[in-house]
């Protein structure tokens, strides 16, 4: 009996766990439209914007929209579920000059914008 008292309680702690796991994919999720709203307004505001599939994902239907922040390329890859956010964006193929990545790192993105936000505040 207590073998399977053992086999019980650890059952419950992999669904206790799976739950677990649920809700951080749901807030992770969240965590990522709430972004992905984001750049989609900066997308609105930043002229020449473009958006294209993304070749560097294996997955089905991921993008990466491109935007041009202060002179520096600045991109973000756009979830399937987060598409129909930017049906205003320019969809160009990924040949198109203006989808070619330039080889910013995520830290050299936000330090580029960080700097780029700091200007843009002086001015007001």
């Amino acid at each position: 009996m207590a073998q399977y008292t053992d086999h019980t309680a650890a059952a419950q702690k992999l669904l206790d766990q799976q739950g677990d796991i649920n809700q951080l994919t749901i807030e992770r999720d969240g965590a990522y439209r709430e972004r992905a709203h984001l750049v989609a307004l900066l997308a609105a505001m930043t002229d020449g914007a473009v958006i294209t599939y993304a070749p560097d994902i294996d997955e089905p239907g991921w993008q990466i929209v491109y935007l041009t922040i202060g002179g520096r390329q600045c991109s973000w890859h756009i979830s399937p579920r987060d598409a129909d956010l930017f049906e205003h964006v320019e969809r160009v193929g990924a040949l198109d000059v203006r989808a070619l990545w330039d080889g910013h790192t995520t830290e050299e993105k936000y330090a580029h914008i960080a700097a780029h936000t700091a200007e843009l505040a002086k001015e007001k």
